[in-house]
């Protein structure tokens, strides 16, 4: 046995999302990191071991998808993976590739790969040294560090180092938590494992051995939750937990879920009356042997996030990450339970219904404060094993949620690393820890940008053309690129049948009266109807709050018979605030007999909503833009919008699109009072924000993304081309230049994009001296 020793500023222990993002962060910020994976490839529970596709916030909310570290890799795996995305069991190595690449090409960052913690060593309540042993190499590690990062899942660096922890579920009397049980339990959610299938194009035969389950009852599947989309690969119900525990029987729960996964696939080729016929040239490709853990130790931090922190949103001064999840809290037990979820087998057996309830909350905030140790000085910890209780953390689980913590936690230790107790340090310098996780392309929902060094702050923004909101309707011509709803997920309503309260985000311009909004409707009934429609102010688009005080205006809404009509209404309301664009909300109220038709197109930034409970609204499908017109045209992409200080949908667009009707290229420049010297520029482009990661195809190149750009400054003697990039599909790209520069007017030339008639920008960055970091996927800079 050979023993090597090292020391590193930061090790981070666990390779799945939490702990690649956190690696890959605290390394681009110049500490030396190391990355200890006990697995042979990256990305934990969404690594072609497990197949847990990657879920976050986008799910549930538009624009809302985590952005960063992980943003970058679900980015290049779909310009580069040509399969199509199911729910769990279909990914291929690929992904693996893609992380694996992010980590070999990420300076400072050192990787171990089948490397397992074993031992640590604390002195004075801090961690001063590792054990970890690289199997199959006859290795041991003694790693010292200045910082410990536990992205373990089981938080088994901080269970090594004496770190409090909690098992189970909390009783809701301690915490207050609605969704808690009357008395303590140490049960947890349970583990899966997923299978895929391959079609051979013959009839193909499956028996199962005798050890495995029989399944005989359809009623189990039907009426538990269990719903089989398709056959092509696995199922999150594929679940066991208690009465074993997820830690420490996790081989016993391993063959197990494997004689329950022969046994359902046994059942659904063999003897499922509508699924049989269909699978008769289906065959088992691969069932996963790792199961994929959703809970075991959660590790205390200085703060322990409860169900009220998702439900109540704080805006916490130590907000480094957010979720967006619902409270999905699995039924202890699984496959031994007659329901896997009860909010899910609500969903799935009346549409109607559809709807989380309470349980649908988000994006919320998550703290520094979660993810830092109580116990010990230098120990920070993200991902499932953050400081949460058990019904919070049904809801901050997830993959694209992990990964947003493990970012802020990397960048948080990358900067504190060198102070004697990095935890307060790091508490201390909080608001450095936001404007770094902002730089580096992050999103926090209370917090923006506030760079004193960002020199496009101070400019004056114009463009060569900008973008009105005129509206969409039923015609209208669809710019996704082939995005489309998540088939394999219940997203409701599938139709604009106003079967309930619906409502439609309209941004106003900055100044600017509003006289007239048209819907598009159909009356399916025999007579005309008469419908309540109500204007409303909101604060964001995920303002959910559907009775929210006073309306603007009302009226009542003729609709005659047929259709679809435009059907106008006169608000004639006066002239917006003039300190920037806001949104307003235009409400439905119930008329089962009228359609408001969706637009084929999405009108960035301009969702609508349904009411799924009394007060409350939740996104519609999957951030659908429902037909209307507005007159006068509202100026809803200005340039100003590139330094709104957020680079995405949220108050406002916070996005300039140039007019469409103008071809380009286009342009959009920061003119200054004075001359600035500038080294360093950082855009965000629209893209790959709206929906879910599993709504977009293979080999897919956002349209709104630009695909061909230059930099440019201007000198005495006109524009000089700083930079101009072919081939990006990357929504953050950073330039640095040679030499610095000084000018008083630099711009952003839109020569193409990847198929939207408009150039789009979300955010431009200007700095004298270098600080941002370089994405892992720049487009391709072209050079004289």
């Amino acid at each position: 046995m050979r023993t090597d020793s090292e020391h590193f500023d930061v090790v981070v222990a666990g390779g799945g999302m939490a702990g690649v993002s956190a690696a890959i962060a605290s390394a681009r910020h110049g500490a030396r990191t190391v990355l200890i994976q006990d697995r042979p490839v990256l990305g934990g529970n969404s690594s072609s071991e497990v197949r847990v596709t990657p879920h976050g916030a986008a799910a549930f909310h538009g624009y809302a998808r985590e952005t960063g570290v992980i943003s970058e890799a679900l980015i290049q795996d779909r310009v580069v993976n040509h399969a199509r995305i199911w729910e769990d069991g279909w990914t291929n190595s690929v992904w693996d590739m893609v992380l694996y690449d992010m980590a070999t090409r990420t300076e400072n960052l050192t990787l171990q790969l089948n490397t397992g913690v074993e031992d640590a060593t604390v002195v004075d309540g801090r961690i001063t040294r590792i054990t970890a042993r690289t199997w199959g190499a006859e290795l041991i590690h003694d790693i010292s560090a200045d910082v410990f990062i536990d992205c373990t899942g089981d938080g088994t660096l901080g269970e090594l180092a004496g770190n409090p922890g909690r098992q189970g579920m909390e009783a809701g009397s301690e915490f207050g938590e609605v969704y808690a049980p009357d008395e303590a339990t140490s049960d947890t959610m349970g583990s899966t494992l997923c299978f895929k299938t391959v079609d051979t194009g013959a009839p193909t035969e499956f028996h199962a051995p005798d050890w495995a389950v029989r399944y005989d009852d359809e009623r189990f599947f039907l009426k538990g939750g269990r719903k089989v989309p398709h056959l092509e690969c696995g199922y999150w119900w594929i679940e066991l937990g208690a009465p074993w525990d997820t830690l420490y029987d996790n081989e016993t729960l391993r063959h197990e879920l494997t004689r329950h996964v022969l046994g359902i696939w046994d059942y659904l080729k063999n003897r499922d009356p509508y699924w049989s016929p269909r699978a008769a040239t289906l065959a088992l490709d691969w069932v996963g042997q790792i199961p994929g853990k959703r809970e075991s130790r959660r590790l205390e931090g200085r703060h322990i996030l409860r169900e009220q922190d998702l439900v109540e949103n704080p805006a916490y001064e130590d907000e480094v990450a957010f979720g967006g999840w619902y409270m999905d809290l699995h039924t202890i037990g699984g496959l031994l339970k007659d329901v896997a979820e009860p909010t899910t087998a609500n969903q799935w057996t009346n549409p109607h219904a559809a709807s989380m309830g309470s349980k649908y909350v988000g994006p919320f905030s998550i703290p520094l404060s979660s993810l830092t140790s109580r116990a010990l000085s230098n120990l920070f910890f993200a991902g499932r094993d953050m400081s949460a209780t058990h019904a919070a953390l049904s809801a901050t689980r997830v993959i694209g949620t992990c990964a947003s913590m493990g970012q802020a936690v990397g960048v948080a230790a990358a900067l504190n690393h060198a102070a004697p107790n990095v935890a307060d340090a790091a508490m201390a310098n909080v608001a450095d820890v936001q404007q770094t996780l902002l730089r580096d392309g992050a999103f926090l929902v209370h917090v923006g940008n506030a760079d004193p060094s960002d020199l496009a702050r101070s400019a004056t923004i114009t463009a060569s053309s900008s973008d009105l909101v005129r509206g969409v309707g039923p015609s209208s011509q669809s710019h996704l690129g082939g995005v489309e709803y998540w088939r394999d997920y219940p997203l409701f309503p599938a139709t604009g049948r106003l079967e309930r309260r619906t409502a439609q985000w309209i941004i106003r311009g900055a100044g600017q009266p509003l006289d007239t909004i048209g819907l598009a409707l159909s009356n399916h009934g025999d007579a005309p109807v008469t419908l309540t429609a109500r204007l409303y102010p909101v604060t964001d688009i995920w303002d959910y709050q559907s009775n929210s005080g006073e309306p603007l205006a009302s009226t009542e809404l003729t609709v005659p018979v047929g259709g679809p009509t435009w059907v106008d209404w006169d608000v004639a309301l006066p002239a917006a605030a003039a300190e920037g664009p806001g949104y307003i909300r235009i409400d439905l109220e119930a008329s089962p007999d009228v359609e408001w038709h969706i637009s084929p197109a999405v009108l960035p930034g301009q969702i609508a909503t349904y009411e799924d409970r009394p007060g409350h609204y939740r996104r519609f499908g999957s951030g659908q833009t429902l037909s209307f017109r507005v007159s006068p045209a509202q100026r809803g992409y200005e340039p100003g919008e590139v330094i709104s200080g957020v680079a995405r949908p949220h108050r406002s667009t916070n996005e300039w699109r140039s007019d469409p009707a103008e071809p380009l290229p286009a342009w959009i420049q920061l003119d200054w009072d004075a001359p600035r010297t500038v080294r360093q520029v950082q855009v965000t482009f629209p893209g790959h924000l709206l929906r879910e990661y599993h709504a977009y195809p293979p080999f897919f190149r956002d349209p709104q993304t630009l695909r061909e750009y230059e930099i440019q400054a201007a000198q005495a003697d006109g524009w000089h081309t700083l930079a101009r990039v072919q081939d990006n599909t990357s929504t953050r790209v950073v330039h640095t230049f040679d030499s610095p520069v000084t000018t008083d007017r630099l711009r952003l030339v839109a020569l193409k994009t990847n198929g939207d008639p408009s150039a789009g920008v979300y955010e431009i960055r200007a700095y004298e001296h270098p600080v941002c970091t370089m994405p892992s996927y720049p487009g391709r800079e072209l050079t004289d």
